[in-house]
């Protein structure tokens, strides 16, 4: 998006200013303490520690106990996906919040890898803790749930202290709900508050101010339960609740668009997808994915094409661990890698739009 230099400048500015509040927010004083100088020591050999080579988890993959999500996360990554209406066929999650206090994911993970750096504008990307990203190829159309401490007013309102007006004329209500309207630099976008701590952006290409805005209510109708959400295909929340916890999610209700499976037409009866993505010691990221499918006897005859999938990806990606398994009606998927192949890895489960 061209802007003219003036406006440039000013979008400049704010960015940097939000990096220092954020910035500001985070960091702790620190105190010099001064002592005396310690006694001259005679200096003694240091011994060298003997390297011990990683512990790979689950190594008996097929009789292991794979632990259900944490029931806290659980709840707050349900909480974003329910702003996620039912026609969205698949959602996308990062957590913000475990990036930013770890060293080793902040320097290699972040919204821009996975896509997700379109779903917010700039002003309050740097302001959230957890987000959500849907997009519907058909409509063209996003929706970005999100948490913050930071409300939605409070995010306008400080950009209108460097001069942009982002939020128009104001809040308006839907449902009990605030809505605003954002027109600026040729963006077009509407943004809700679904509560204090929780909030939707929704856009779409070449999208009108009141189809965005019907977008965020079609959200916020999704979240009051007046209408249904992603997580209502059946059987999709219990997948998502039984993978354990991580720092990135994907959820889809079908495999058409599971790159993983794109060879493997067998697999496109499936009936929901769910994947967690977290940190294991020695840079290493673990991957679980539960495959629902309508019976036992087509998971049963689904896991050799599975298995033959992940395979295929395994010769040219190199997989530090790899296990597939079949639990009733599903088909259990465990992945390690090394973390710098994280993004390249979680596109295979992540939806191809």
């Amino acid at each position: 998006m061209n802007l003219p230099t003036k406006k440039q400048a000013v979008v400049a500015i704010l960015a940097a200013a939000f990096a220092l509040v954020f910035l500001a927010a985070c960091s702790t004083a620190t105190k010099l303490a001064t002592t005396a100088a310690p006694p001259t020591v005679e200096p003694t050999a240091t011994p060298v520690p003997t390297p011990t080579a990683t512990t790979i988890p689950y190594g008996d993959f097929a009789n292991a106990e794979i632990s259900p999500a944490d029931p806290e996360r659980l709840a707050q990554l349900t909480k974003l996906f329910s702003l996620v209406p039912e026609s969205f066929n698949s959602a996308v999650f990062l957590d913000l919040e475990s990036l930013k206090s770890n060293e080793s994911l902040a320097d290699l993970i972040n919204p821009e890898i996975l896509g997700m750096d379109v779903a917010l504008p700039s002003i309050a990307s740097g302001l959230v803790s957890r987000i959500a990203v849907a997009a519907d190829t058909q409509n063209r159309s996003l929706v970005t749930p999100f948490q913050s401490e930071f409300s939605i007013g409070d995010m306008l309102r400080l950009a209108g202290g460097f001069g942009i007006n982002l939020g128009g004329d104001g809040p308006t209500s839907y449902e009990g709900h605030d809505v605003w309207g954002i027109n600026a630099f040729g963006t077009v976008l509407a943004m809700a508050a679904a509560d204090d701590t929780t909030g939707v952006a929704a856009a779409g290409q070449a999208i009108a101010p009141d189809d965005a805005r019907a977008l965020a209510e079609a959200s916020l109708d999704a979240f009051d339960g007046r209408s249904a959400t992603l997580l209502d295909t059946p059987g999709l929340s219990g997948l998502l609740a039984d993978v354990p916890s991580g720092f990135a999610a994907a959820v889809l209700s079908g495999c058409s668009t599971v790159p993983l499976f794109d060879d493997a037409q067998e697999l496109s009866v499936c009936t929901g997808v769910a994947v967690t993505a977290d940190i294991l010691p020695g840079d290493l990221v673990v991957f679980h994915s539960l495959v629902g499918f309508p019976d036992q006897a087509v998971a049963g005859l689904a896991i050799e094409q599975t298995a033959e999938a992940l395979e295929k990806e395994n010769r040219s990606k190199d997989f530090e661990d790899l296990g597939v398994r079949q639990e009733g009606q599903n088909l259990r998927i465990r992945l390690i890698v090394s973390l710098p192949k994280f993004a390249e890895v979680f596109q295979l489960f992540a939806p191809s739009n």
